[in-house]
């Protein structure tokens, strides 16, 4: 299991964390703790409290040089204008520093197996700017149409950028019963996360 470099200036920020993270079984450190070539050696997650921990994109830039690992970001509201530089730079996690113990032992392990995860608000906000103008693929049609009516609805709610509970409300059935469907058009697609159905629908023309 990865270590965790907490990176933050707020005590309390710390302390809170900390027990979540002890509380999930990830052993940690604050950065301020850290032995200068200690971070050479083993495998860590770092997760950095930009609210309070504040540096320029250049700054980042060079704090990603220097510790090539998977970034945490952790922002009091996570929005589109912060999290998409974020994510060019290539930081693979954005998430809201008031995270429950359960999506933060998630965030962890999707970061842990080389993926990446980021706050539900801000992957539909990320959805909606995505702006595909290319010729919709025949391939994609023909595609389209080994997902079922209802998985067909759901995918082009989520190309339109709304979450799980919003499609739920919607359709009038369950999250539970959405997540289902998601997971089935995955499966039949090749895909992996939302966004990438997002884009695949946009560029099938299904929107």
């Amino acid at each position: 299991m990865y270590r965790i470099i907490l990176v933050s200036e707020s005590e309390s920020f710390v302390k809170t964390l900390g027990i979540k993270l002890s509380e999930i079984g990830y052993s940690w450190l604050s950065f301020d703790e850290m032995k200068s070539d200690e971070h050479i050696h083993g495998s860590f997650i770092v997760i950095l409290d930009i609210q309070s921990f504040q540096m320029t994109f250049h700054e980042l830039g060079e704090f990603l040089k220097e510790y090539p690992y998977p970034v945490l970001v952790m922002s009091a509201i996570p929005t589109f204008e912060e999290g998409y530089p974020l994510l060019r730079m290539g930081v693979r996690g954005y998430a809201n520093r008031h995270i429950g113990s359960i999506n933060l032992n998630s965030a962890l392990s999707v970061l842990e197996s080389g993926g990446s995860w980021f706050d539900p608000g801000f992957m539909n906000d990320l959805i909606r700017h995505i702006d595909y103008r290319g010729t919709p693929s025949e391939s994609g049609q023909e595609s389209f149409e080994i997902l079922s009516e209802r998985e067909r609805e759901i995918a082009r709610y989520i190309a339109q950028g709304l979450s799980n509970h919003q499609i739920a409300d919607v359709l009038e059935i369950t999250e539970r019963t959405v997540k289902a469907h998601l997971l089935s058009c995955y499966k039949k697609l090749g895909l992996n996360d939302r966004v990438s159905l997002a884009l695949w629908v946009k560029e099938a023309g299904y929107v």
